[in-house]
């Protein structure tokens, strides 16, 4: 067996496919059917753009019949087929792509058509294989990747409204949490950030609450088909992102906050400009809504720098000793939760 590395144009991929001399062999299909449309979508939309996806595994053998050298698809059929599919006018890309919504491959500009076709796939190909050789082959490229944690599995299972809409704020907001050292590289390799902005959304739309993996699952799940809760969540979402993204620019240069201590600065902002439901005054020491995000955004910077310090440098018994204490251990409790977000909360709204 040899293994051939080279680049193949999708207008060669789809000659080879219209001639026969490329075979999309079910044996080797690790999913059952088709990718849904905004996956499909999603995926023809990185290649319009020019973005890079992972490479294509080929079986290059002769049909003894034809006289002909064949390729069979051994990795990548899903790949293989959304191409052939969206060439051939069988599916419109949805809304995920937002510069082609409602779109067929016909109707993509002379300039757009003849990129998508030039575009160039990362292929290897076994010449010379035999069969136990291509399932080795098989094998050994699905045991190369990591099992996938609990936000990887949500974004695999999940292919509805909340999912796409939770990778749009990822795109938006998560070089915030990359470039002020919020979560790690590894962290935003691993989906964190989705788990986070997906922890964000679920205080909108149900208060602070402790962390539950099963939760979080059930709100991709129930918002799947439908987005019940999507203007809400959108609007105040991003309104919020946006508010830390600008004005809060000099605390985050400071890159003191943590993933756990941006939820309870989200929080914050989110009780002091519209409430939190299942948050009443009482338990934050009497301070109400002041329906905006904070009163005097230089104090406010200030007082939280003070407050991120004293955790940094795990001082227990300081001016800030509950919410460090809060901040050390049991970080996703509820009760340390809202301990954390009522300093938050005093601190913006200092004058």
């Amino acid at each position: 067996m040899k293994i051939i590395r080279n680049t193949m144009n999708i207008a060669d991929l789809y000659k080879y496919y219209t001639d026969e001399e490329l075979i999309i062999n079910k044996e080797y299909q690790r999913e059952r059917g088709l990718w849904p449309n905004n996956s499909r979508s999603f995926f023809i939309d990185t290649i319009i753009k020019g973005f890079p996806f992972p490479k294509i595994t080929l079986l290059q053998k002769i049909d003894l019949k034809t006289k002909r050298s064949i390729r069979e698809i051994i990795d990548g059929q899903q790949r293989c087929t959304s191409i052939i599919d969206f060439i051939d006018n069988k599916f419109k890309l949805s809304k995920i792509s937002s510069e082609y919504p409602n779109i067929i491959f016909s109707e993509l500009s002379d300039d757009d058509k003849s990129n998508f076709l030039s575009y160039e796939i990362s292929v290897d190909t076994a010449v010379g294989a035999s069969r136990d050789e291509v399932i080795e082959i098989f094998r050994r490229i699905n045991s190369y990747t990591l099992p996938l944690n609990k936000p990887e599995q949500r974004h695999a299972t999940y292919q509805g409204y909340f999912k796409w809409f939770i990778k749009d704020v990822i795109e938006r907001y998560t070089p915030i949490l990359e470039d002020y050292k919020i979560l790690s590289q590894r962290d935003i390799s691993r989906m964190i950030d989705a788990d986070l902005f997906t922890e964000l959304c679920q205080l909108i739309i149900e208060g602070i609450v402790t962390r539950s993996v099963s939760k979080l699952d059930n709100l991709y799940k129930i918002n799947d088909k439908d987005f019940i809760y999507g203007d809400e969540i959108k609007s105040k979402l991003f309104l919020t992102l946006d508010f830390i993204k600008t004005e809060l620019k000099d605390l985050l240069e400071k890159e003191l906050l943590s993933g756990f201590n941006f939820y309870s600065l989200f929080a914050a902002l989110l009780y002091n400009n519209w409430g939190i439901k299942n948050i009443n005054s009482e338990i934050i020491d009497g301070l109400l809504p002041i329906g905006k995000f904070c009163n005097n955004t230089n104090e406010s910077i200030s007082e939280i720098i003070n407050m991120l310090s004293e955790v940094d440098e795990k001082v227990e018994d300081g001016e800030y000793s509950e919410f460090v204490k809060s901040s050390l251990k049991t970080t996703h409790s509820v009760s340390n939760r809202i301990n954390r977000t009522k300093f938050f909360i005093k601190a913006l709204q200092k004058v």
